[in-house]
This record gives structure tokens, sequence and C-alpha cells, in this order.
């Protein structure tokens, strides 16, 4: 892990159109928000559980496919999506994707170049 400092991390954030704010577990966090989202898929598909709901910080439906945006590193769900497809093919190949959010949000922009 790469430690930066409080100076480093606060020019990180600076963008306030991205609305991001790093510390040097901001990383970690997004990989177990990420992993969390995965799992809690891959319990549906292999039918652990009828439905689920994933409560993960940061969300992730700010986040563009190649840039980090609005406190999300990483988009969970394309990213938990795109790993479903991979592990259980033909049962997952279609998937709608509703991102209930009260503002605007970039999923509903960039959404269509995921392509999941």
């Amino acid at each position: 892990m790469v430690e930066m400092s409080e100076n480093e991390l606060l020019l990180l954030g600076r963008d306030e159109q991205r609305s991001l704010y790093f510390n040097n577990e901001s990383y970690q966090c997004a990989l177990l928000a990420c992993g969390g989202a995965i799992e809690t898929c891959a319990a549906v598909m292999d039918r652990v559980v009828k439905n689920a709901f994933a409560v993960i910080r940061p969300p992730g439906h700010h986040a563009e496919p190649c840039e980090a945006m609005g406190f999300c590193l990483f988009n969970n769900v394309a990213v938990a999506t795109r790993v479903m497809q991979q592990r259980y093919g033909k049962d997952c190949e279609r998937v709608l994707i509703l991102d209930w959010y009260s503002t605007h949000s970039v999923f509903a922009n960039v959404g269509m170049y995921i392509m999941v």
C-alpha cells in the first residue's frame, strides 16, 4: 500500500465536480464494497437466498468505466454483473439494472457503454 500525506490526498479530491475524498484506506474499502456486491449477486445466483440487497459504501453508482467520480471508485453493480455473466454464462446473459436514485445518476448516462 502506498501511504500518502494529507496534502496529497486533498489534492486528489480537489476536483469538486468528481466529489472524491481519499484516505489511505479508500482503495481497500472500494474493493471490499465491490466484493460485497459480487458476493450478494452470487448468493442469489447460487440460490442461497431468494433475493438480496447489498448495503455497501461506497455505493459505486457514480463511477464511470474508466473514471472514479461522486465518492465512487468502481461501479460495483457493473463489475458484479460482469462477474456473474462470466461465472454463470447463459443463466445470466441478460440483466436489468435499475438505478433508483433521486438525482441524476452517472450510470444512466454511461451505462450503455458498459453493456452488461
